[in-house]
């Protein structure tokens, strides 16, 4: 997996609130949604992409992988046009479903430790990625979607997007009914 957001090295610190511009309060699938938004929109992507602090290589690679669903899934349901989420007003909608289609990778807050997560399908205690938005958040938030669960000397929860726990019978009701 090619990181969309990389380090800033010590010299270049500075630009760091450039980058945080394109960060998403609600965590790290709409910060990726935001840079990607902002690059696409940008007349030079590369300069973007520096200024920003974004692999620019993996961005290309998303517009492609995009274009491939785009099509697939306009040959195979017969869909005329496919829009946006019509922007950060709609975010809490790409929220949605993102719980709706990973409702397997949800974690809850642990009661015991505020710090920690424990996740809903195979009960594994894991903590926040240092590198997720919301990791400098407090509190943590009740429940989030996740994309990847790692295993170092600690488990962690990366790429992490908050979602509303109320949202889990709503609309996964087979599973957490």
């Amino acid at each position: 997996e090619t990181p969309v957001f990389m380090a800033a090295s010590r010299k270049q610190k500075e630009l760091a609130p450039q980058t945080k511009v394109l960060m998403h309060d609600d965590g790290d699938h709409l910060s990726l949604l935001s840079a990607y938004t902002e690059w696409k929109k940008a007349s030079n992507r590369l300069g973007f992409a520096k200024q920003h602090h974004l692999n620019h290589t993996a961005l290309e690679r998303a517009a492609t992988i995009r274009g491939q669903l785009k099509d697939l899934v306009q040959e195979a349901w017969g869909v005329k046009s496919i829009g946006s989420c019509g922007g950060p007003k709609n975010y809490h909608l790409v929220r949605r479903a993102l719980l709706k289609g990973c409702f397997m990778q949800t974690a809850r807050r642990d009661e015991v430790n505020p710090n920690s997560y424990q996740t809903m399908s195979t009960r594994q205690i894991a903590k926040l990625h240092p590198q997720s938005v919301l990791f400098s958040r407090r509190p943590h938030p009740p429940c989030v979607v996740y994309t990847e669960l790692i295993t170092t000397t600690k488990n962690y929860l990366r790429t992490v997007t908050e979602v509303d726990p109320t949202w889990l019978s709503e609309l996964c009701p087979q599973y957490f009914g």
